[in-house]
């Protein structure tokens, strides 16, 4: 009969016998995610660990009665050969309690007493290394061999402050945006010196130093609880690792594709799926690679959502080469940064100005079809440009003045994107699908009803209109220089004698649709725009007359009153106008 134990086996168990039960050797392979934890997790580790501290001594030093443990997570363990574990899920904590042990340990350096300082490194360094009898000391965890040797050298073998200067100078860490495993690594171990520097000041006498460190090691190594879930081959492990973080916030829907892909591969060739994986995050300056997944399928093989992407990408996998698929990823990887603007300039201004357009929209749904444009058209920007102005015109027409929900453009950007991909359509049957979809006629009507309170995309929007209209001679800056001005403001004044301004509008129930009409917005600079704040339209006309923009002048010189029916006028001009902008 089959048993559960046949498969795995759940034990729980504290820092102690975690790291030293059967004398057990522990490793992070090469697939594993890099070391991950920042400030923000290692002060919730430290704040968790002075909780459990308080609640097991009093302050001289005595147990106080049944001390609660700390739950600190779930550890999934392969078993291999030789006593050697490989770590599936959990080494960002075994890590973190290595640092902290060795921490620990240095702060015994203060001990004057040379047999108290032999008690606490019995009790330490049995956790951080092994020594069999008549072999060379091992470091109980190994990490990843991309960062395995900075970590031995730096943080477990170091012998004080100076050694680990003296390494660092021999052995500069690159600094990287955003940061490295190593630099990680040195901010935790910098960040538990401080904490315990802080807890085992100079002044704290012999005795106190240590009573205290004796107690510190002992909750760490007694009251932090983990529970270890045992397997005897990879294909559980993954199994365990998928169905547990399923739905953590820890790990990321790319991080269990990244170890379904690991599940296929032969042993000899995970060093290179690692290699590839990692190129691609350095090309998208992030260890999520979901989006970028998720994109990428998209822009291959249709719409997917993303509670999806799992399932679909599996799936895919049983009948792709991974490492021809991660091949894939890492050249169009690169295309995905520039699209993106997340890689330096590449594109020519007109295109890079385009690209961020999408930005100002918040339509990231376009990527797929960008990045089939760039992986298609890079080396004619004539096509890419208009593949690009085309997708522009697009989702403004279809999503932001249209008022498509996003599923239905998801849906669209995929259908054209596969179509372009499998040379189903050519550039021009896709720009005349996507003119299809949105007419002229449609989108004038849509922009005359358009409203917005972002004024991010009001700024692009009006801004766009007022470059048509002064032909590109006249630079229009973003930012602080110039602002959104509301011409009926968002908030008439409240204040004795002003109940009159805008009393003609302010209390009809139809005021706050009107006033984030694109109509009733324009762009102006600060130093004007400080001084109008909700004034009344009278007011506001004279100084719109010392704007260098155009909408303002014409505005003040045309309008005696600014009501709903002028927003209306005015808002039909500027549907007209658009359809000169954002056009195929």
């Amino acid at each position: 009969m089959i048993e559960i134990r046949d498969f795995f086996i759940a034990k729980e168990h504290n820092i102690k016998s975690i790291l030293t039960t059967d004398n057990r050797l522990l490793t992070v392979p090469n697939y594993q995610r890099n070391f991950a934890w920042t400030e923000v997790e290692l002060t919730q580790f430290w704040n968790d660990f002075i909780s459990t501290y308080n609640n097991a001594y009093y302050t001289d030093f005595t147990t106080k009665l049944n001390p609660k443990p700390h739950f600190f997570g779930t550890v999934l363990l392969t078993e291999t050969e030789n006593d050697v574990f490989e770590i599936t899920d959990g080494q960002q904590r075994l890590t973190v309690s290595t640092i902290f042990l060795k921490t620990l340990l240095e702060v015994s350096a203060q001990l004057t007493n040379q047999t108290e300082k032999s008690g606490i490194a019995s009790m330490i360094l049995p956790l951080i290394q092994r020594n069999d009898y008549d072999e060379p000391f091992q470091q109980r965890l190994s990490i990843d061999s991309t960062v395995n040797e900075f970590f031995s050298n730096y943080i477990l073998n170091a012998q004080g402050q100076v050694n680990r200067d003296e390494y660092l100078r021999l052995n500069p860490i690159k600094e990287q945006n955003p940061p490295s495993s190593a630099q990680k690594l040195k901010v935790a171990y910098d960040f538990f010196k401080t904490r315990l520097l802080e807890e085992f000041p100079e002044q704290l006498s012999q005795l106190d130093l240590h009573e205290k460190l004796k107690c510190f090691i002992s909750v760490f190594i007694r009251l932090f609880t983990l529970l270890e879930i045992r397997v005897k081959n990879r294909e559980t492990a993954y199994t365990i690792f998928g169905t547990i973080n399923n739905r953590g916030k820890d790990l990321t829907d790319s991080d269990i594709i990244k170890n379904e892909i690991f599940k296929l591969v032969e042993n000899n060739k995970r060093h290179v799926i690692k290699e590839k994986w990692d190129s691609i995050i350095d090309n998208i300056d992030s260890e999520d690679l979901t989006d970028y997944l998720r994109f990428q399928y998209a822009s291959v093989n249709g719409p997917v959502k993303k509670v999806e992407l799992f399932k679909v990408i599996s799936e895919m996998l049983k009948t792709t080469d991974p490492v021809n698929y991660l091949d894939q990823l890492k050249v169009e990887s690169e295309w995905y940064a520039r699209v993106t603007l997340l890689d330096a300039p590449y594109w020519n201004q007109n295109i890079t100005e385009k690209l961020q357009a999408f930005k100002n929209l918040d339509v990231s749904h376009s990527i797929p079809l960008l990045l089939t444009g760039s992986v298609l058209y890079n080396n004619n920007e004539y096509s890419f440009n208009r593949l690009v102005n085309s997708t522009l015109v697009f989702c403004l027409r279809f999503f932001t003045a249209g008022k498509n929900s996003v599923d239905n453009l998801e849906k669209e950007i995929g259908k054209i994107s596969k179509s372009l991909r499998k040379r189903e359509w050519d550039l021009d049957y896709a720009i005349a699908y996507m003119k299809s979809l949105t007419s002229d006629q449609e989108f004038r009507n849509n922009f005359f009803k358009f409203s917005t309170k972002s004024s991010s995309l009001a700024f692009y929007l009006l801004n766009e209109l007022e470059r048509k209209r002064m032909s590109g001679v006249i630079p229009l800056p973003h930012g602080p220089s110039q602002h959104i001005e509301h011409i009926m403001p968002k908030k008439p004044s409240q204040a004795r004698g002003r109940e009159n301004e805008w009393s003609h509008v302010r209390d009809s129930l139809e005021y706050k649709d009107y006033v984030y009409r694109i109509g009733n917005q324009i762009i102006l600079e600060s130093e004007i725009n400080q001084k109008l704040s909700n004034k009344e339209f009278t007011e506001k006309k004279t100084l719109y007359l010392t704007s260098g923009l155009s909408y303002p002048k014409e505005i003040s010189n045309h309008n005696i009153q600014w009501d709903f029916t002028t927003i209306e006028e005015r808002q039909t001009n500027l549907a007209i106008e658009a359809l000169e902008i954002w056009k195929y």
